[in-house]
């Protein structure tokens, strides 16, 4: 999704720094990201005192309120402070848009669309579902030979983002659902979206090491987008009972 806007984040990575006293302050402040018009803790039965707790910072098992930490803190804190929540050793990755990242700066550039003050729009993630649990220290199992009906070169150039980070041990994980809505201030991906709010959902799962992001993998419905901006029709489901 981060894509989307890489001219215009440029652009941003200078106006990023002129906002930080602002960001800090509404950090300080206690702004949050709406849900459902309410703060996240008030929307999920939790005191902010609790939610604090169970955030990255937090101790004992992550949960919903680590989801909605890692959101809020692209709104209240902005790309210097989410990029905290990364290990030194990690990689992120938008399957949508081939897009894999393994260098703080360039992820830092990369979230500098999505802070609350970004010219670009005002975007709004919420999570919807939270599953996760302890892994103990893990690390990923890779397939090592090359499938049948590709060439080498192939097959690295479909694989090679995904095996990015095999080796980093992690001890937890988590799937988050989020609803992502956005309203364009300018075009989105070449398509006509400046002045147009799109909503679309999008899939998250991290792996942890200490409380720390160290391989993500984020996968957003490109064609919901799309439809909406109205270049491309709505899908044929032909296995419906009419």
């Amino acid at each position: 999704m981060h894509l989307g806007y890489l001219e215009e984040g440029r652009e941003l990575a200078s106006q990023e720094n002129d906002n930080k006293a602002r960001r800090s302050f509404l950090k300080k402040a206690g702004a949050a990201l709406l849900v459902g018009g309410v703060a996240p803790s008030a929307a999920f039965g939790m005191s902010s005192a609790k939610a604090a707790e169970k955030g990255f910072k937090g101790t004992g098992r992550m949960g919903m309120s680590s989801g909605e930490d890692w959101i809020d803190t692209f709104f209240t804190g902005g790309a210097e402070a989410i990029v905290d929540y990364y290990a030194d050793d990690f990689v992120f990755e938008d399957i949508t848009l081939f897009q894999a990242i393994q260098d703080k700066e360039e992820l830092y550039q990369a979230f500098l669309p999505f802070g609350k003050d970004s010219p670009v729009g005002i975007h709004q993630f919420d999570v919807i579902r939270y599953d996760g649990g302890m892994a103990g220290d893990r690390a990923a199992q890779i397939r090592l030979d090359t499938p049948e009906g590709y060439t080498p070169d192939e097959w690295a150039m479909w694989s090679k983002d995904t095996l990015m980070g095999s080796d980093h041990s992690y001890d937890e994980w988590c799937v988050m659902n989020w609803v992502w809505k956005a309203q364009h201030n300018v075009d989105f991906l070449g398509l006509p979206a400046k002045g147009k709010t799109t909503h679309t959902r999008g899939i998250t799962f991290h792996c942890y090491k200490d409380r720390k992001v160290v391989r993500e993998y984020t996968y957003w419905n490109f064609r919901d987008c799309a439809i909406q901006l109205g270049v491309m029709p709505q899908p044929n489901k032909f296995w419906l009972k009419k």
